[in-house]
Protein backbone atom coordinates (compact mmCIF):
# COMPACT_ATOMS: atom_id res chain seq x y z
CA UNK A 1 0.00 0.00 0.00
CA UNK A 2 2.78 2.40 0.90
CA UNK A 3 4.66 1.52 -2.27
CA UNK A 4 1.62 2.21 -4.46
CA UNK A 5 1.06 5.60 -2.80
CA UNK A 6 4.72 6.47 -3.26
CA UNK A 7 4.59 5.48 -6.92
CA UNK A 8 1.41 7.51 -7.45
CA UNK A 9 2.96 10.59 -5.86
CA UNK A 10 6.11 10.16 -7.92
CA UNK A 11 4.11 9.75 -11.13
CA UNK A 12 1.99 12.84 -10.42
CA UNK A 13 5.05 14.89 -9.54
CA UNK A 14 6.85 13.91 -12.74
CA UNK A 15 3.80 14.48 -14.94
CA UNK A 16 3.22 17.94 -13.48
CA UNK A 17 6.86 18.91 -14.02
CA UNK A 18 6.90 17.63 -17.58
CA UNK A 19 3.78 19.53 -18.63
CA UNK A 20 4.56 22.72 -16.71
CA UNK A 21 7.52 23.81 -18.78
CA UNK A 22 8.02 27.54 -19.15
CA UNK A 23 8.77 28.79 -22.61
CA UNK A 24 11.46 31.30 -23.56
CA UNK A 25 8.79 33.52 -25.09
CA UNK A 26 6.88 33.59 -21.81
CA UNK A 27 10.04 34.52 -19.91
CA UNK A 28 10.87 37.32 -22.33
CA UNK A 29 7.32 38.66 -22.21
CA UNK A 30 7.43 38.72 -18.43
CA UNK A 31 10.78 40.56 -18.54
CA UNK A 32 9.29 43.14 -20.93
CA UNK A 33 6.37 43.69 -18.57
CA UNK A 34 8.70 44.16 -15.59
CA UNK A 35 11.27 46.37 -17.32
CA UNK A 36 11.23 49.97 -16.15
CA UNK A 37 13.83 51.44 -18.50
CA UNK A 38 12.46 52.23 -22.01
CA UNK A 39 15.78 51.27 -23.63
CA UNK A 40 15.80 47.92 -21.88
CA UNK A 41 12.16 47.39 -22.86
CA UNK A 42 13.01 48.10 -26.49
CA UNK A 43 15.87 45.57 -26.45
CA UNK A 44 13.68 42.92 -24.85
CA UNK A 45 10.92 43.53 -27.38
CA UNK A 46 13.45 43.02 -30.19
CA UNK A 47 14.56 39.73 -28.62
CA UNK A 48 10.92 38.74 -28.28
CA UNK A 49 10.27 39.52 -31.95
CA UNK A 50 13.24 37.39 -33.01
CA UNK A 51 12.14 34.50 -30.81
CA UNK A 52 8.58 34.64 -32.13
CA UNK A 53 9.87 34.81 -35.70
CA UNK A 54 11.97 31.69 -35.13
CA UNK A 55 9.01 29.82 -33.63
CA UNK A 56 6.80 30.93 -36.51
CA UNK A 57 9.40 29.77 -39.03
CA UNK A 58 9.67 26.34 -37.40
CA UNK A 59 5.88 25.96 -37.28
CA UNK A 60 5.61 26.96 -40.95
CA UNK A 61 8.27 24.42 -41.93
CA UNK A 62 6.48 21.69 -40.00
CA UNK A 63 3.14 22.54 -41.58
CA UNK A 64 4.71 22.57 -45.05
CA UNK A 65 6.19 19.13 -44.38
CA UNK A 66 2.77 17.84 -43.31
CA UNK A 67 1.14 19.27 -46.42
CA UNK A 68 3.78 17.68 -48.66
CA UNK A 69 3.31 14.33 -46.92
CA UNK A 70 -0.46 14.55 -47.40
CA UNK A 71 0.00 15.30 -51.10
CA UNK A 72 1.87 12.00 -51.47
CA UNK A 73 -0.97 10.04 -49.92
CA UNK A 74 -3.51 8.55 -52.34
CA UNK A 75 -6.92 10.20 -52.42
CA UNK A 76 -8.82 6.92 -52.74
CA UNK A 77 -8.30 3.56 -51.13
CA UNK A 78 -7.02 0.65 -53.16
CA UNK A 79 -9.80 -1.19 -54.97
CA UNK A 80 -9.21 -4.90 -55.51
CA UNK A 81 -12.17 -5.24 -57.89
CA UNK A 82 -10.36 -3.23 -60.54
CA UNK A 83 -7.49 -5.75 -60.61
CA UNK A 84 -9.73 -8.83 -60.75
CA UNK A 85 -11.44 -7.76 -63.97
Amino acid sequence: MIFSKLMLILFLFLSINLFAQTKDVDKLLEKVNQASNPQEKKELIEKLKKELANKNKKAREESDAIIKAKEKMPNKFFDEKAIEQ
